[in-house]
């Protein structure tokens, strides 16, 4: 029980430097344009399938989840070069954002390929497809928006986080 306790401290850790990462240098790095081919391609996917019927649950939160995180970068952006604690603050939620917005991606896409597999005939694995697609709206439904709640939490700074004086600790 002790190393499961310890090792839960590393994996914060861990996940604080990656998230300090991605928004200290990564963000920025060669202007941003891998975020932005990011950005692109998810923005790309979701206007190539927006008129059909059948991807709707999965493209509609993606694209709400791609503005939020858009809307995050752009904070960013605009906030944590001025005051750098911004950057700090909002590091881990962004990280997790970003993640919530690719793994929306990649479930998207399955369910467009289990949505075309299956109006092939499936092949005998229509259960699998099914269970990829039920799968997909379980994220898209319960799980995508909580973007809405990172935005939230990234955009609204530093200030409370900082107000205490290093002595309150």
């Amino acid at each position: 029980f002790v190393r499961d306790a310890r090792i839960a401290m590393i994996y914060e850790g861990a996940n604080g430097i990656q998230a300090l990462d991605l928004v200290g240098r990564k963000l920025a790095q060669n202007g941003g344009r891998a975020v932005q081919a990011f950005f692109k391609e998810v923005g790309e996917f979701c206007e190539d399938n927006r008129t059909d019927e059948k991807m709707a649950p999965f493209t509609k939160a993606l694209k709400k989840g791609l503005n939020d995180l858009q809307a995050a970068t752009m904070w960013l952006v605009q906030n944590a070069m001025a005051k750098p604690d911004n950057a700090g603050a909002a590091s881990t939620d962004y990280m997790h954002l970003f993640g919530l917005v690719a793994l929306g991606y990649m479930w998207a896409q399955m369910a467009k390929s289990a949505q075309a597999k299956l109006a092939e005939g499936a092949n005998g694995a229509a259960q699998f497809y099914d269970t990829k697609l039920v799968t997909a709206r379980f994220f898209m439904e319960r799980i995508m928006p909580e973007t809405a709640a990172r935005l939230a939490r990234i955009s609204s700074g530093a200030d409370t986080l900082m107000a205490l004086p290093a002595e309150a600790f």
